[in-house]
């Protein structure tokens, strides 16, 4: 089999999803495609899999017209295989521990993360009831340095616990620290002796040991607020202070990005801190942000707000958000709940909404690879609902979501290579939503999906996937064969690109000598920022005049776009980013998001360089060939915002 790399193709393969084979070797990519097929097709009984089924999904996953999501290409067919799901709804209980232990759990596995921080959400939590005091202690460990100012003598009387070198245990020393303040207060040691030092290598993950002292700073940070409860119920921002100490500390691992949403009912009176909250970026960096809407708040704005002027203020204060840095987006739960059995939230990009605990399963349809040949696109969606309901099997930790799972089977077959999909129709990025044919075409494919996840669920005695279809941003999946992510146009044809690695990566130091601009990143320690001038191959394949940038596209085109596939193809939602200009108007804005509201299940918009280090920065091409730039694509970065995960 022939497969072509897009521009980076290789090289992110190599350092995302390449594992080592038993001889000591590291996969090619052929390797790879037979691992994750292999390791899917087992987790049903061998009558289950068609005749030619694993032959035709070798051949169309290791040609890039079909990729999972890349979970299932780093962990698929290889033991681990609870972390196949890429993100996943923390939801809450009775007490504080039943949320963080299973948050932090994610975060630590590489998933992200979506948590309701509506006043209903979280009004059942217990206040704390007394003051914690935590101290840590080490007194041999080799990292002392780094963390020796936290040190102090064991807390007479109080409790003691010795954190194991494992994951649970660093999440079990959350859970106490939660359930001291629960309890009374009180003073807590926790001895770090046994945590390996930072750089060590973790062998069953992958990556490097962060050594105690993230940990240690989480610990002291989360005890600082829950001290700041003590006699008075959470807040939203309480909690997601919380939450984002979580994050913060496991991305100091340097290898998991700890992807979060966060989302509030635009009901609650405390709705405006929530929606300041990233104003100052250095805060609450960890999580996108989003406003959940419901029908009173459509019925509202389409009577203009006159009649509730909070909803109108919401909705002004979003509009200011959304222009000034691309925060908040908006959650439309009355959409997004048609079909559903309970109040969903979305995952951290916000193409799956997701009941308490449960996970999605996502996988890819490459729209470029097929162009125009409809029957080959219908197979692939056919093959890869199969193959997403076979995942819905993979091995999980946690028996909630096991129940979850096991009750909806929801799956999220997606799209790429939309705009070249478009292309190859005759049809620009802006004329596909008005093109009626290029509509049936996708429903056509969307019901090739939910047949086929039908059948197979009845062959397996299984419930039918609550929804199937999904447009997920497709981060590193789409670079691979260095296509267009999602449903996304190019932002432009000639751009600086930043992309983030670990500080202490290799490969930092082979940008520098490229003549790269090498930064620290001012959101996330340890992670270093490369910016690359470069130059959209999409231009080699197609006539100029199909092809438009972003800023090319005016904002209601980008939204109609969104809702025209949200419509014919989407049952879960749609992840888009609607980059749009800082110069463009409140009230322009205002007006398109208003129109296109009651159409769309997530509404995010970005305007261009609305914050520090963002992934993507417009040049000319005068500019682009004056430099050392590069054929990179823009497939990269999960989101525009940089806060998915890396894989």
């Amino acid at each position: 089999m022939n497969y072509v790399w897009g521009p980076l193709g290789a090289d992110v393969y190599a350092r995302t999803y390449a594992r080592r084979k038993p001889d000591g070797t590291r996969e090619e990519w052929p390797d790879t495609v037979r691992r994750v097929v292999d390791g899917n097709c087992a987790l049903v009984p061998a009558e289950h899999i068609q005749p030619d089924e694993r032959d035709r999904l070798y051949e169309l996953i290791e040609s890039f017209a079909l990729l999972p999501g890349g979970r299932h290409l780093w962990v698929g067919g290889v033991e681990g295989r609870q972390f196949s799901f890429n993100c996943h709804h923390s939801g809450w209980g009775d007490r504080l521990r039943d949320h963080l232990g299973f948050l932090m759990n994610v975060l630590m596995t590489g998933g992200g993360s979506g948590s309701s921080y509506s006043n209903s959400a979280i009004a059942r939590l217990p206040v704390p009831a007394g003051v914690v005091e935590p101290r840590f202690r080490a007194p041999t460990h080799p990292d002392r340095a780094e963390f020796g100012h936290r040190l102090g003598p064991p807390s007479r009387g109080g409790a003691l616990y010795r954190v194991p070198d494992t994951r649970e245990g660093w999440v079990e020393a959350l859970c106490q620290l939660a359930d001291l303040a629960e309890d009374g207060g009180g003073a807590i040691t926790f001895d770090v002796t046994d945590v390996r030092p930072r750089g060590s290598a973790i062998l069953g993950f992958g990556g490097t040991a962060s050594g105690p002292a993230p940990l240690i700073e989480m610990l002291a940070n989360v005890a600082e607020v829950l001290n700041t409860c003590v006699g008075r119920p959470y807040t939203s921002l309480d909690l997601m202070s919380i939450d984002h100490a979580v994050a913060a500390c496991v991305i100091s691992g340097n290898v998991r990005r700890s992807a979060r949403m966060s989302i509030k009912s635009w009901a609650d009176p405390d709705i405006f801190e929530f929606i300041a909250a990233k104003s100052d970026p250095t805060q609450h960096w960890s999580s996108n942000l989003s406003v959940q809407i419901d029908d009173d708040f459509h019925r509202t704005m389409a009577a203009g707000g006159e009649d509730h002027p909070h909803a109108l203020a919401v909705f002004r204060a979003v509009i200011d958000g959304m222009i000034e840095n691309g925060e908040p987006g908006i959650w439309n739960a009355a959409l997004a709940g048609v079909g559903e059995n309970a109040e969903l939230c979305p995952n951290p990009c916000g193409e799956i909404g997701l009941e308490e605990f449960e996970p999605c399963c996502l996988g890819h349809l490459n729209l470029a690879h097929f162009g125009t040949d409809l029957a080959g696109a219908a197979e692939g969606a056919r093959l890869m609902s199969r193959f997403l309901l076979r995942a819905t099997f993979a091995d999980v930790d946690d028996p909630r979501q096991r129940e979850v799972l096991d009750r909806n089977r929801r799956i999220g077959v997606g799209l790429m290579g939309f705009q070249e999909w478009g292309a190859a129709h005759g049809h620009r990025y802006s004329d596909i939503h008005r093109a009626s044919p290029m509509g049936i075409k996708l429903g056509l494919l969307a019901d090739e999906v939910r047949r086929a996840a039908r059948d197979y669920a009845a062959e397996l005695r299984i419930p039918a996937p609550i929804k199937s279809t999904t447009v997920a941003p497709t981060g590193t999946i789409s670079v691979l064969p260095g296509v267009t992510a999602g449903i996304h146009p190019v932002f432009a044809k000639h751009f600086v690109r930043r992309i983030r690695y670990a500080a202490d990566d290799p490969l930092v130091a082979e940008q520098k000598a490229a003549g790269h601009h090498v930064e620290d990143d001012l959101y996330a320690a340890n992670t270093t920022v490369v910016s690359i001038p470069c130059r959209d191959p999409i231009l080699d394949r197609f006539p100029a005049d199909l092809i438009e940038e972003v800023s090319d596209i005016n904002i209601l085109d980008l939204l109609r776009t969104q809702a025209f596939v949200q419509e014919h193809w989407a049952d879960n939602a749609v992840s888009f980013t609607a980059n749009v200009s800082p110069e463009l108007s409140r009230s322009a804005l205002s007006t398109a998001v208003l129109v296109m509201l009651s159409r769309l299940k997530g509404t995010t918009i970005f305007p261009d360089l609305s914050r520090p280090q963002s992934p993507y920065e417009r040049i000319d091409e005068e500019t682009y060939r004056a430099s050392s730039g590069a054929d990179l694509g823009q497939a990269m970065d999960p989101c525009s915002t940089g806060a998915c995960p890396v894989r």
